[in-house]
């Protein structure tokens, strides 16, 4: 398979602009102290990040028509918010939900 040097310079640009526009947030903000205010509002941040991509999975999208619910993510859906609250944990919360919906799709 060859690579066109137009088609390398693209992807190599996508690369270095996506690793700037995560990196440098991170690099510029540990070296300033932020309002008390502000690191408040940052720590929900991920909960809402965590909210809409679940939100995103009950829906689909049935052409112009609109939306329909998706079953099995609602089944799902409500036994990870349960642990969710339990553990206050993401990455248990993650886990136990991935287990949680593969066992939904191998039954449903």
């Amino acid at each position: 398979m060859t690579v066109s040097t137009y088609l390398f310079i693209i992807i190599a640009g996508c690369f270095v602009l996506t690793w700037l526009i995560r990196v440098s947030p991170f690099a510029l903000f540990s070296k300033i102290d932020l309002p008390n205010g502000v690191i408040k509002w940052l720590q929900f941040v991920p909960v809402c990040l965590f909210t809409a991509l679940i939100l995103e999975s009950m829906l689909n999208q049935e052409g112009s028509a609109g939306y329909t619910l998706n079953i099995e993510s609602i089944l799902v859906a409500i036994p990870t918010v349960v642990i969710a609250i339990v553990t206050r944990s993401l990455t248990v919360t993650v886990i136990l939900g991935m287990i949680l919906i593969a066992v939904v799709r191998l039954f449903y």
